[in-house]
């Protein structure tokens, strides 16, 4: 009972605090109440620390209400002891509002209670871009912008002594609350005689202002309905990707699934181009949408050459089979003219009605088809499509179990300098902890993961343990990110909100996959920009694993090349392996790109890369993967 009464008390003391502060400023905000040396007094970011202070002292010490912050600008507001842990404990639980606990020291017993204060678009019109800020605020402080809306920026902490809490701490802490309204009133009547002094002159100043907050909203509005469109839709097709299936699929009821995969695409794009390559999808997009997109049939493009049919209302498997092949045929029929030439397309297709996993199985049996070189093939339990696939659904719902256990977790394997100048580099690669202490190698999972709607969640898990293990190490962190969440904009969103939050933009490195979507250069490049934008590091991993195109490497403006382990696990022993790292490192000098030398294994290939200029190297002869609790 005593501690309900001190948490009802301290709330209410949490809330008059967060209106007083909000009164304040919007009064500022909305009524154009000139910054200058004397009204910058007024605003709580000035007055709040004597307030309390003040306040504290009416109350005899037996309550104390602060503004704090683990990086304050007023070092009158800096958090200490529990209010430090409160922060913290924010920092680890984003969706937590409110941390309390009785405690009892030196000071004797009392109830702490703290609240976290979060960045508001309020808070942005003085703290967000500098250029926007008033010029006051401009002028006088060099330090107080670059807020993000969302952002920790610390917590009201109110501290009650429970000494004779039961006798007088509720009359003391309202009659005082009392004198602190009546001078907010007295102040407010002041305020309103000053704001009259204006009144005049901001007329047209306030209704121009309207007019351009109302522009702004619409355009903001105009800039998230696009935002959003991005994210469920192809940018070639304009069709709902898979990103929209997924969730389609999520609150679907029975629903049958047909996957229709190019055959030999890649020669296509070899021969054509990628461009001519980009005018054959949109071509059998548009004739998959007029031909089968009819009522009750919705059609998707999935990555590169793949679309999808997702049929509501097909209730028995001979319609299934019937509208599988028809839609294979008229494929297979059908002429696609590109510049003036006849193109036939062979296509393979895959199809389930399976009630769980649809999309799974759905996959399985088109890429049976294609092991088969048949036309296509409708999953069916008794075809025995394989153990592997059994394993891959098995994989897809321990993957689940893990996410909601928390089992999924980062090792890190050092990237050396071989110039002590440049930074030591710990590279995260992720890893799948059983119950029973058995670690899964992302082989074993992350590829099946990537065709589950669970691959989004592992990135952002991921991400965020990364990004607490590093916060307050010296090093810099790689973090692999796939050319799928590359093109996922709510991945993408929730990435630079937690590199901010973390203070990681200094000190991260992005890895991608050279055979990840870097031919799909247009897409990649816009992604890629807007981790450099925040200062962000981008490396190109595995180069040299296939074929290589140095142009788009050259117009992508990698940070760092790291050149894959087949050319280098063996170099000492194969002089055109020799030839290829030295044509690598010198083209990557020439472009001012650093290189990192992966699977360095012995001191003779450690020598060997060193002689060739190789700026890092990264092996089990420097360092195996560990946990980051074993990191000095």
């Amino acid at each position: 009972m005593q501690c309900f009464t001190a948490r009802e008390q301290a709330k209410a003391l949490d809330g008059f605090i967060r209106a007083f502060r909000q009164t304040y400023q919007q009064r500022f905000l909305q009524d154009r109440i000139p910054l200058n040396e004397e009204n910058i007094k007024l605003l709580p970011v000035t007055n709040m620390a004597a307030i309390t202070q003040k306040f504290s002292t009416m109350m005899h010490r037996k309550v104390s209400v602060r503004t704090v912050s683990d990086r304050p600008r007023d070092p009158r507001n800096r958090a200490e002891g529990l209010e430090l842990e409160s922060i913290r404990y924010f920092r680890a639980h984003p969706k937590k509002r409110v941390f309390y606990r009785m405690v009892e020291d030196e000071k004797g017993a009392r109830f702490f209670y703290a609240s976290a204060l979060y960045v508001s678009a309020q808070c942005l019109k003085c703290h967000g871009k500098k250029e926007e800020a008033p010029a006051y605020i401009r002028q006088k402080f060099d330090r107080a912008y670059g807020y993000h809306l969302g952002e920790l920026r610390g917590v009201i902490a109110v501290s009650l002594s429970q000494t004779q809490m039961k006798k007088n701490l509720a009359t003391v802490v309202w009659v005082n609350v009392g004198k602190i309204v009546l001078g907010s009133l007295i102040f407010l009547v002041a305020f309103y005689f000053l704001l009259r002094r204006y009144a005049k002159k901001e007329e047209v100043y306030t209704r121009k202002l309207k007019e351009e907050v109302a522009q702004k909203t619409a355009a903001l509005e105009k800039k998230s309905d696009q935002l959003r469109y991005r994210l469920y839709h192809d940018d070639l097709t304009g069709l709902p990707n898979r990103h929209a299936l997924l969730e389609t699929l999520e609150s679907a009821a029975t629903v049958s699934l047909v996957l229709i995969n190019v055959d030999d695409f890649n020669e296509i794009n070899d021969f054509y181009g990628h461009e001519i390559g980009d005018v054959l999808i949109l071509q059998l997009a548009n004739f998959l949408r007029e031909r089968y997109a009819k009522e009750g049939v919705r059609l998707y493009r999935m990555p590169s050459d793949e679309f999808a049919l997702l049929y509501d209302n097909l209730g028995e498997r001979a319609q299934l089979e019937a509208e599988i092949q028809r839609v294979v045929e008229g494929v297979h029929d059908y002429t696609f003219l590109i510049e003036g030439e006849d193109i036939h397309l062979r296509v393979a297709a895959g199809a389930s009605m399976e009630e769980s996993d649809v999309l799974i199985t759905a996959d399985m049996a088109m890429k049976w088809a294609k092991t088969k070189k048949r036309d296509w093939v409708v999953f069916d339990h008794s075809l025995n499509i394989g153990a592997r696939y059994r394993e891959n659904i098995a994989w897809a719902e321990r993957l689940k179990k893990a996410l909601d256990e928390d089992r999924i977790v980062p090792y890190f394997q050092p990237i050396k300098p071989l110039d002590a100048r440049q930074p030591l580099i710990y590279e995260a690669l992720i890893r799948l902890v059983e119950s029973d202490g058995t670690v899964h190698m992302p082989g074993e999972f992350l590829e099946i993961a990537k065709k589950t709607r669970y691959y989004p969640r592992l990135t952002l898990v991921m991400a965020r343990k990364v990004f607490e293990a590093f916060e307050n190490l010296p090093y810099h962190v790689s973090l692999n990110l796939s050319y799928l969440d590359l093109m996922n904009a709510e991945t993408l969103d929730r990435l630079t909100q937690m590199i901010a939050s973390y203070g990681m933009v200094e000190r991260l490195h992005i890895e991608i996959l050279e055979s990840e979507g870097i031919e799909r250069f247009d897409e990649l490049e816009k992604s890629l920009q807007r981790f450099r934008s925040l200062g962000v590091k981008v490396s190109l991993d595995d180069f040299g694993s296939g074929y290589s195109n140095f142009i788009n490497v050259a117009n992508l403006d990698f940070d760092i090349l790291k050149i894959d382990g087949t050319l280098i696990r063996q170099i000492h022993h194969d002089i055109s392996r020799q030839i290829t790292v030295e044509t690598i490192v010198d083209f990557a000098k020439k472009l001012n790109i650093r290189t990192c030398a992966e699977f360095v294994g012995s001191a003779e290939v450690l020598e060997i890369v060193r002689e060739m200029g190789v700026d890092y190297v990264q092996g089990f002869y420097l360092g195996e993967p560990k946990p980051a609790d074993d990191l000095v």
